[in-house]
């Protein structure tokens, strides 16, 4: 399968994973990628965490389906590469503070001149106006600023989520950004300037659930307790579990097949309003309960009782789980570069077919020769660039 976003051309300029994820899911659903980065060692994502061969496996799984190339964009002749690669393209995205690339020559309102029907991305922590707008951004920075840190408070204070979850959330929704003016594109035949701020993508993935009560303003709306502030794991005798009973009669059949019935009865929470004004002592009989139990015997009990259980896996267990394992989430393939790894499939397919099959993550500019050929350069003015410092 090609990918339904085949004959797509997009041309990045970004690194780390905001970016970078966002133009990886694309090119997972067929579309060219031309990654350009700088001529002094690339995208920092490059270095990041286990690596082998100057090539680490968050880069390796963020820009698997790529092209790239070295410019140094001081040099007018590395500008008029980027131009010709703009020109040519139906995506431009940018992800560097709001307007660095702008005076590099390479503005949207310049673009959209020469490219009527290019969609031109920016991507920013805090998007071009506001007193945070020229500020760096790292993930944790977003975490605590949209809710995601004060949403995980303990004892000990708020928390960050182990994993880059507002980087990842900005490429979701930068990705989707993406898709939609393509598809207005289609029908009007122009492009657009499309901007995404990682702060407010954050602030509205977070708001239906996690801002909760900041929703009705009201005096006499009721404001219950949310569910997310009590979530929690449960200890098994061997191990941990999450089961979840989100329905009276849920809630029943996991109490008749744990064999705790007075659980059930119990005023405290015998309906899903009176559980929810009670989450901690409800979450305290329920850790009671299948504390009772190994993990396999509180699982098959559960799942007897048609109410949603897990074991709790490690990030070291999740490719070996029956279910990841006989749906094929979970492949193994062959880089050039680091040798054997394991991709995950995209959650999407589309006709049931297998996803496009990205080709390996490109080492440092690998393709720099290739891409500037395809555009009309010959291999002597090739030399000539890379002598000059322009590429790399």
């Amino acid at each position: 399968m090609s990918g339904p976003l085949a004959g797509i051309k997009i041309v990045e300029l970004a690194q780390m994973i905001a970016v970078p994820g966002a133009t990886h899911l694309l090119a997972s659903q067929g579309a060219e990628i031309i990654k350009v980065e700088n001529t002094t060692g690339g995208d920092d994502l490059r270095m990041y965490g286990s690596r082998k061969n100057n090539m680490s496996g968050w880069f390796v799984n963020a820009n698997a389906g790529k092209r790239s190339i070295g410019l140094d964009l001081s040099h007018e002749k590395a500008k008029a590469i980027l131009w010709a690669f703009v020109k040519e393209a139906d995506v431009f995205i940018e992800g560097f503070r709001p307007g660095a690339v702008a005076r590099l020559g390479f503005s949207a309102e310049a673009a959209l001149e020469i490219n009527p029907s290019l969609v031109y991305v920016s991507s920013s922590g805090f998007g071009s106006k506001g007193p945070y707008s020229g500020r760096p951004v790292y993930d944790p920075v977003i975490q605590a600023l949209s809710g995601w840190a004060g949403a995980q408070k303990t004892e000990s204070g708020p928390n960050l989520i182990r994993g880059m979850v507002a980087d990842k959330v900005a490429a979701l929704t930068t990705s989707q950004a993406i898709t939609a003016a393509l598809l207005a594109r289609s029908t009007t035949g122009k492009g657009q300037y499309v901007e995404v701020s990682m702060l407010e993508a954050n602030i509205a993935f977070n708001w239906p659930d996690v801002m909760m009560h900041e929703t009705l303003l009201d005096e006499d709306a009721l404001h219950l307790p949310n569910l997310l502030s009590s979530y929690q794991l449960f200890s098994t005798s061997d191990g941990w579990v999450s089961v979840t009973a989100g329905t009276d009669s849920q809630w029943e059949a996991v109490c008749k097949a744990l064999e705790r019935m007075d659980l059930a009865t119990d005023e405290r929470f015998s309906s899903a309003s009176n559980r929810s004004k009670n989450f901690t002592a409800w979450y305290g009989a329920f850790d009671e309960m299948l504390g009772a139990f190994t993990t396999k015997e509180a699982l098959d009990k559960c799942q007897i009782a048609d109410v949603p259980a897990v074991s709790v896996l490690d990030p070291s267990d999740v490719a070996n789980d029956p279910h990841v394992v006989d749906i094929g989430s979970i492949r193994e393939k062959e880089h050039p570069v680091v040798g054997r790894l394991r991709v995950p499939r995209q959650g999407a397919t589309f006709n049931g077919d297998p996803e496009h099959e990205s080709t390996p993550a490109p080492t440092y500019c690998e393709h720099t020769d290739e891409l500037l050929s395809e555009i009309g350069y010959t291999s002597e003015e090739i030399i000539g660039l890379r002598d000059s410092g322009t590429i790399s």
